[in-house]
């Protein structure tokens, strides 16, 4: 029993060993990238050795003392070894690519699409804005956004700060309040009356901008496909509405919690606060690679069209950024805008993997002129040929006020009965 007792209590030291250096890189948050965190847990591992190496015992015995002490700090020292970096600044060889300088030396990457030549152009300006937060407009967005140009409207395109082709700033520059000023620079350098288009988090992105800056500019008409949560909501609820996926048309699984952080360093990095300077971020951004982002992607499919799954360039996810700007969007204000009086389409897909209940939510927020449920599509819409057709025919008779294309559903009557039947 001594002997079962001792060897417990060499192993508690060696897992205490471990939360010594957690602890202290969180006190430091990581300072000058965990080292002086290391060098404190390092010394104490070497006093714990010697303490251990004094008592009568022969080498073998004090080498089976030590070894949790030493597979502790082996474990310490692998964290402490920095990942491969993603190298800044990405600059595509097309035309339609610039980088617009925006308030406090921030900078988003930007691509324009002008209607063509034969074209009569209309007066405003679709203005997409993608979700996440952290994430960038893939080639599939582009490709389904830049065709309204072919309808006369001018299309600007952007990434949002820190991610894609947008290059990063300080981690404590990041926050929802950030993009949601972004935004307003951005419209401000469109100089025309827009279109909001906001995916997933860009709704609520774009909720927050309405809020704050809507009165000021020429704001058309709005555009949701997919939202996520609004601003200022309780994403960590257990109510059922917003707890897990409640649709019924099953989409691909997506990506597990072990597939991202696959190293010791990223895992003590995720938990320790957001902000923290252990990691860097072009550690995190090259983490998160091509197979990764797929895998991620494939989850807003329906199961049946797996096999459909798009090409496109691996560009930047910002995994802190989404982290950090996540953390502030919950303590954003949730705004009524309901006396808005600007035209409100809102597009949802049937194999969704985001909780009805969110969506639902902007029903009370907003005034919504004309809802659809897109069949045989996920989370993003435009990612199969039927899907791409139907958004886009949606979205232009939205635009034009033609007859409805599809059925006016959910409401506000009916947004709760939507829900729990799972359509």
């Amino acid at each position: 029993m001594k002997i079962i007792g001792l060897t417990l209590l060499y192993f508690l030291t060696g897992a205490l060993l471990f939360a010594l250096l957690t602890g202290l890189l969180w006190i430091t948050n990581g300072y000058l990238h965990g080292y002086p965190a290391f060098g404190i847990t390092l010394a104490a591992g070497v006093g714990l050795a010697l303490i251990v190496a004094r008592r009568e015992l022969s080498l073998i015995g004090k080498m089976l003392r030590i070894a949790p002490v030493m597979i502790a700090f082996l474990f310490a020292a692998w964290s402490m070894v920095p990942l491969k970096q993603f190298d800044f600044p990405i600059d595509p060889d097309d035309p339609r690519f610039e980088m617009w300088d925006l308030e406090g030396d921030r900078t988003v990457s930007v691509s324009q699409h002008l209607p063509p030549e034969n074209t009569e152009p209309r007066e405003e300006t679709i203005l997409f804005i993608h979700g996440g937060p952290g994430a960038y407009v893939r080639d599939f967005d582009r490709d389904f956004i830049s065709g309204f140009s072919d309808e006369g409207f001018r299309v600007v395109i952007y990434d949002q700060v820190g991610a894609g082709r947008s290059p990063t700033v300080d981690l404590s520059e990041y926050s929802h309040q950030g993009n949601v000023d972004d935004l307003m620079e951005v419209i401000k350098k469109v100089d025309t009356p827009v279109i909001l288009f906001g995916q997933s988090y860009g709704a609520a992105l774009a909720t927050s901008f309405m809020a704050d800056y809507g009165e000021l500019f020429d704001v058309r008409q709005i555009i949701f496909t997919e939202p996520g949560p609004l601003p200022g909501a309780d994403i960590d609820s257990d109510h059922p509405h917003f707890k897990k996926k409640t649709t019924k048309a099953e989409n691909v699984d997506g990506l597990e919690f072990h597939e991202v952080i696959r190293s010791p360093r990223l895992l003590l990095s995720m938990i320790l606060p957001s902000d923290n300077r252990f990691v860097g971020q072009k550690e995190v951004l090259y983490s998160f690679g091509p197979d990764l982002q797929k895998k991620a992607v494939s989850n807003s499919y329906c199961r049946e069209h797996e096999d459909q799954l798009l090409e496109f360039e691996h560009l930047p996810v910002n995994l802190l950024a989404t982290m950090i700007i996540r953390e502030t969007f919950m303590e954003a204000e949730k705004p009524d805008l309901r006396e808005l009086g600007i035209p409100v389409l809102l597009l949802l897909g049937e194999c969704s993997y985001v909780p009805r209940g969110f969506a639902m939510e902007y029903f009370e927020h907003y005034s919504i002129s004309r809802s659809h449920l897109i069949r045989n599509v996920g989370h993003i819409l435009w990612t199969t040929p039927e899907g791409r057709s139907t958004s886009h025919k949606a979205i232009m008779s939205f635009i034009d006020e033609d007859e409805l294309p599809l059925e006016n559903k959910p409401t506000y009557e009916t947004r709760i009965q939507f829900i729990e039947e799972g359509l």
